[in-house]
């Protein structure tokens, strides 16, 4: 069994990401990793979120990967990616 190793540092950022962020995406990353120092499995963390196994793994790896690198909390948030160009500028979206 696998599961993520938390420093109180990480494990605060993760908690104030859970409870504060905009972006439902990093927020239920933010909580399988939190699940994942409470030694909630992969599998139940899969079944938990209603995702692929390989998904809840990419996740650790990226969070572990990034630490090994950095030493600071990662951004849990989608990376940029390409495709089709905003069709409005920001003033219109504003608007």
């Amino acid at each position: 069994m696998r599961f993520i190793e938390l420093t109180s540092e990480e494990q605060q950022h993760l908690t104030l990401l859970y409870k504060t962020s905009d972006d439902h995406r990093e927020r239920q990353r933010a909580h399988a990793l939190l699940l994942s120092a409470r030694r909630y499995s992969i599998s139940d963390l899969a079944e938990l979120f209603d995702l692929d196994r390989d998904t809840i793994s990419r996740w650790m790896n990226r969070w572990q990967e990034w630490l090994a690198d950095t030493q600071k909390a990662p951004d849990l948030r989608d990376q940029r990616r390409s495709g089709r160009p905003a069709v409005l500028s920001a003033d219109q979206k504003k608007a």
